[in-house]
């Protein structure tokens, strides 16, 4: 989308939306059908599980794994890697325990 940015060898799946504004750090790795919303920003060596959907305005921190089939809420900053599916919240995140 429009402002988007993907930086070097970064590899992304099939059907996924980079919306406007995000902005992606090099050598992730983005798998089928992730949703990155506007201005999320994800930093370097970071691994997005399929289906996931990350926030808007949420922040990836270096070198985090994310597994498939989680959702990252808006504002969000994740600076672990999150292995456990379920909804993530808040700064730093945690997992919404009625999810």
């Amino acid at each position: 989308m429009a402002g988007a940015i993907i930086n070097c060898c970064t590899k992304i799946g099939k059907g996924c939306i980079i919306n406007t504004g995000a902005t992606v750090g090099h050598d992730n790795v983005i798998e089928d059908y992730v949703h990155i919303s506007s201005g999320a920003n994800l930093a370097g060596n970071v691994t997005v599980g399929k289906r996931t959907w990350i926030g808007i305005g949420s922040v990836v921190s270096n070198n985090v794994c994310i597994i498939s089939d989680c959702k990252i809420g808006a504002g969000a900053v994740v600076v672990k890697d999150i292995n456990e599916v379920g909804t993530y919240v808040g700064v730093p995140v945690r997992k919404l325990i009625y999810d």
